[in-house]
């Protein structure tokens, strides 16, 4: 039996040596399947270091996080009472929001910490911190 890190490095030499004779080092990603085996393939300078996703990934997470903090606003607001973090999640499924539930979460978090929410911890949910929260006294 072939070994198959063997037949990989060999295809890798083969394709290097093909890359290079090119006026200009590529930069591109390929990926191919058949059958049962798979690949992706990356291509890029070696001047350079090793092109990735990170940056990327976390543009858009930040990018989808802001938005999910107005629509959370915009359910709290909405609503006029506290919210608790199922109550949300539920009401911006029912909105059409694509937001998940560990980012709605993150959000309530962002919230939180710049003071915009509060969440008391007395089991009614978050709640602007502009609200003025009525105390029942000893004689209500």
């Amino acid at each position: 039996m072939t070994d198959p890190r063997a037949v990989v490095e060999s295809a890798a030499r083969e394709l290097l040596r093909a890359l290079s004779a090119l006026p200009v080092a590529p930069r591109v990603r390929v990926a191919s399947a058949d059958g049962r085996v798979a690949c992706l393939i990356q291509v890029w300078g070696g001047d350079h270091v090793m092109p990735t996703a990170t940056i990327k990934r976390r543009k858009r997470a930040t990018g989808g996080r802001d938005e999910c903090r107005i629509d959370v606003l915009a359910v709290v607001t909405a609503a006029g009472q506290a919210r608790t973090r199922k109550e949300i999640v539920r009401e911006l499924k029912l909105a059409g929001k694509a937001h998940g539930p560990g980012t709605v979460a993150k959000a309530l978090a962002d919230l939180t910490t710049s003071g915009v929410l509060v969440n008391p911890r007395d089991k009614k949910g978050y709640r602007l911190a502009a609200w003025i929260r009525k105390t029942p006294s000893l004689f209500d």
